[in-house]
């Protein structure tokens, strides 16, 4: 083979790689800022993930370059394989750049990296105007990106032949010792980022945000057991603002009422909207008949963690991230300590696993914190929480006003109740996951969900009769909500967090409002209506968009086009005749799906998305709301 393509450790190639690594380095430390490198604990991990990931970031030029070699040197003269590899190593390390330079301007205008989201509405038809970019703004951006790919020219053909200093000093270095240097560095950062994660030190936590495509290390149960306590957090404060979390907008402006009314919230696992039937659950369709009901509700997920996160919140799911980083709990808790709230909380889950200790009752007491996971099965779980919860009722200082919540796992799979409050049958008398035959069997099933659900119905009715029995009802807030919903083999899934079709993702929804006359809302509406729905009652003077993607389900003007679901990975757009899921990051390209209003795979994806073009450019606008680059 011509020794121009016979690749000794510091032949051009190497060199040029060496020097590409240099400049990513460099690129990327513009990107995340020399701030972080303040802290001597950051600086240290910044540099070693700058190394790192400048190398990994070249790993695609590295094996397009290499395998462009091998086939080169079989296929081509040596002129023209020289001219190819050339060609290769500059087209796609300049790509790198190029990439890194358009994730910094994407996260400098809206506060997050380059997503599936961002990729899908630039491809779409007029997705690049319509982002706004003048014509002097892509002439700047051409003149940057030919710039950047001229670079790694001079790179290639002049610095790196020149190199003979590095050649010298460097002759004998193997690339395996590179190679376990970058491990090690590696190992060091996995290592550092973890322990932050299980302490909470922010520093690191907001620095490694700066990253495009940072994959996350947590060893949370390791670090517990090894006693590494959390570092107290400042999450106590009405506003947070920081490198990566602005929330809320602007400070709350708040009159409190001069009788604040109580809040009785009420959450059902996995309840969907066709529970709220006059058999099923027939004490919940009565207190329906004195609520605002609302006939086609969205959860803000297709899982726990996110529906209950976006009925709290008022915010899409990809901000329990940052919630959590900043144990920064929701505005409209907040809002009640303020104003003196006394509260009682209970779940027959955990309030560790999602971490809603660490995100929406962060700022709890603990001892208002009751839990019941363990022992005996859902249902009596649930029974004995509601005698707490009425209890607590009972016990509560009346000269305040109070909050209780309660969460209903009953509708868990695999669906638990008495058996004398089964009202279909027959059903399954042991769901036993590995051994059910779904397909025969999914109508028992679905009939355990259903006495489950009225088991629950029975349980919210005890609430609902006992503010009754103690006349609380004249001032008392009380919402029925399902976390997310259930499918059963209707669009061909079973249970939930698959899809984001309407047996997944919609719920019952009821909000009771002293002094509001009882009606029905047809429309689309979502988890993430509750806060903006709450807050004005409290007091709050502040637009909803100060603390919330929501809106006030009371405002004479209301009105919702879409709603806005996700899970750990991907996020949704929900409309009356399209569904489409968009990735956020890596892990969510593999599922999206375009349906219609059905849920019916629709034949052309690029017109429908090119259809809600404008929802998908707000939808992306309120990715960033709340993201630090608002301050």
């Amino acid at each position: 083979m011509p020794g121009m393509l016979s690749f000794s450790p510091l032949t051009r190639i190497n060199r040029f790689f060496v020097l590409s690594w240099l400049l990513v380095a460099v690129h990327l430390t513009t990107l995340a800022g020399l701030s972080q490198y303040a802290d001597w604990r950051t600086g240290l991990w910044s540099l070693a993930t700058t190394s790192t990931y400048s190398l990994f970031y070249l790993l695609p030029a590295l094996c397009i370059v290499f395998t462009t070699r091998k086939l080169a040197g079989w296929l081509l003269a040596p002129r023209g394989a020289a001219a190819v590899i050339a060609a290769a190593a500059i087209g796609s390390t300049g790509l790198t750049h190029v990439l890194l330079f358009a994730d910094r301007v994407i996260h400098s205008m809206y506060g997050f990296h380059i997503n599936g989201f961002v990729v899908d509405l630039v491809l779409t038809p007029g997705g690049i105007a319509s982002l706004g970019a003048s014509l002097s703004t892509q002439l700047t951006a051409t003149a940057i990106v030919l710039a950047l790919f001229a670079l790694q020219a001079a790179a290639y053909f002049w610095l790196a032949p020149r190199f003979e200093t590095m050649r010298k000093r460097l002759w004998r270095v193997q690339w395996r010792w590179l190679l376990i240097a970058v491990a090690g560095l590696s190992l060091g950062e996995r290592v550092a980022y973890a322990y932050s994660s299980a302490a909470n030190y922010r520093p690191i936590l907001f620095a490694s945000e700066r990253y495009p495509f940072y994959l996350p290390t947590s060893a949370r149960t390791l670090a517990k057991k090894l006693g590494i306590e959390e570092i107290s957090s400042d999450a106590s404060g009405i506003a947070v603002k920081n490198g990566t979390l602005h929330y809320p907008l602007a400070p709350l402006d708040i009159e409190p009422p001069a009788r604040p009314p109580n809040v009785v919230w009420l959450v059902a696992e996995s309840l969907r909207f066709d529970m709220l039937d006059p058999k099923i659950m027939p004490k919940t369709w009565t207190f329906s008949q004195d609520a605002l009901r609302l006939e086609q509700h969205y959860s803000g997920g297709n899982v726990t963690q996110m529906g209950v996160f976006s009925m709290f919140y008022g915010l899409y799911s990809t901000y329990w991230f940052p919630m959590l980083d900043n144990r920064r709990s929701p505005v409209l808790l907040d809002v009640m300590k303020k104003e003196n709230y006394q509260f009682g909380l209970y779940t027959s889950q955990r309030f560790t696993y999602p971490a809603f200790d660490k995100t929406i009752f962060v700022n709890m007491n603990k001892a208002d914190l009751h839990e019941r996971s363990e022992g005996a099965i859902a249902w009596q779980r649930d029974r004995a929480n509601v005698a707490d919860l009425l209890d607590f009722i009972d016990r509560r200082d009346p000269t305040r006003p109070f909050m209780t919540y309660m969460f209903f796992e009953s509708t868990h799979a695999n669906y638990n109740f008495p058996d004398e409050t089964a009202i279909a049958r027959p059903y399954l008398d042991d769901l036993n996951y590995l051994t059910a035959d779904f397909a025969a069997d999914i109508g028992q099933i679905k009939n355990r969900y259903i006495n489950a659900a009225h088991h629950v119905d029975q349980q919210i009715g005890r609430v609902i009769d006992h503010l009754r029995a103690k006349k609380l009802l004249d001032n008392t807030i009380i919402i029925v909500l399902g976390d997310h919903g259930e499918e059963f083999m209707e669009r061909s899934h079973w249970g939930h967090a698959a899809e984001f079709n309407r047996f997944q993702t919609s719920t019952p929804a009821m909000i009771r409002i002293p002094g509001e006359k009882p009606r029905v809302v047809t429309g689309i509406t979502s988890h993430l209506d509750i806060p903006a729905t709450l807050l004005p009652l409290l007091g709050v003077k502040n637009p909803p968009s100060d603390y919330s993607l929501g809106y006030n389900l009371l405002a004479p003007d209301y009105h919702r086009d879409y709603a806005v679901a996700g899970d750990w990975n991907r996020i949704a757009y929900i409309g009356n005749d399209l569904k489409i899921s968009f990735p956020v990051n890596a892990s969510g390209t593999a599922r999206n799906k375009a349906t219609d209003g059905d849920d019916n795979p629709i034949d052309n994806v690029a017109e429908a998305k090119a259809s809600i073009r404008p929802a998908m450019l707000e939808m992306m606008q309120n990715l960033a709301r709340f993201s630090g680059r608002n301050g």
